[in-house]
């Protein structure tokens, strides 16, 4: 067994079970060699930072998902520098890796996941059944966007780039893939009376979200944690909007993650 595979499996071990260790490093060395298996699955069972059971496609980007939330731990700002969370709506849930984290973290709150991707959303289920059947979570296949409407992915994007899924206002006589809803609707489903924690990764969408007239539901949100893409927090002016709702920006070394929380 040469040298990089017993570092790997020392490293990885850390994380998740000898077995899971193995696996991933398969899974590498097929990377490797141009032999990844079509609609294939690989299954982890994690130690750290969340115990859990998780299931990942092998082709695509999971396993760069993975890596950031997993391996990197982007959200660890926000458990740092936010307590006492008992309501998390996850906005882009995407697999379910980071609403696992939360759900680690905070191990009395609930959480309403949304993902608008249907392979996506499938797999997003499939990880978060335990916390599903213990009622402490519910998925819901959707986007948000800034009015009720139906929505279209954006074509340009490549099937397998799931963690870039994105959509757009869907033409009138175009065949929609999911359906938009405000967040005033998002937060009304969750029946939480006030969100504690709100998680946005949507892939660009967060500039149609923070550019509607109607921004009252910020009143009902504690933190947010939000990753912009291109020039989604100037053209939106999320800092300005949040901080007229009583937000401070929390300041971060870390490029992934914007937090916003009130004081």
């Amino acid at each position: 067994m040469g040298s990089w595979t017993l570092s790997f499996l020392r490293e990885s071990a850390r994380r998740m079970s000898l077995a899971s260790a193995v696996r991933l490093r398969n899974y590498l060395m097929r990377e490797r060699s141009g032999q990844l298996r079509a609609d294939a699955v690989l299954s982890l069972r994690l130690k750290r930072p969340f115990q859990a059971e998780i299931s990942l496609r092998e082709r695509g980007s999971d396993l760069a998902t993975f890596q950031e939330i997993v391996v990197e731990e982007v959200y660890d700002v926000v458990v740092g520098a936010v307590e006492n969370i008992e309501t998390v709506v996850d906005l882009g849930a995407n697999i379910g890796l980071a609403s696992l984290y939360f759900a680690s973290n905070y191990p009395t709150c609930r959480l309403l996941c949304v993902e608008p991707n249907a392979g996506t959303y499938e797999l997003l289920n499939r990880n978060l059944s335990p916390l599903n059947r213990s009622g402490r979570c519910r998925t819901l296949k959707a986007a948000v966007w800034g009015s009720h409407q139906r929505l279209a992915p954006i074509d340009e994007i490549p099937a397998d780039r799931y963690s870039a899924f994105a959509v757009r206002a869907a033409s009138t006589n175009e065949p929609s893939v999911v359906e938009g809803y405000t967040m005033t609707e998002i937060m009304d489903y969750s029946g939480f009376d006030r969100v504690d924690l709100l998680k946005v990764d949507i892939e660009g969408a967060e500039r149609e979200l923070f550019s509607m007239q109607d921004l009252s539901w910020l009143a009902r949100v504690g933190a947010i944690a939000i990753e912009f893409h291109n020039d989604s927090r100037a053209a939106s002016e999320f800092d300005e909007k949040v901080i007229r709702y009583g937000f401070e920006i929390v300041p971060s070394e870390h490029p992934h993650t914007v937090l916003a929380r009130k004081g």
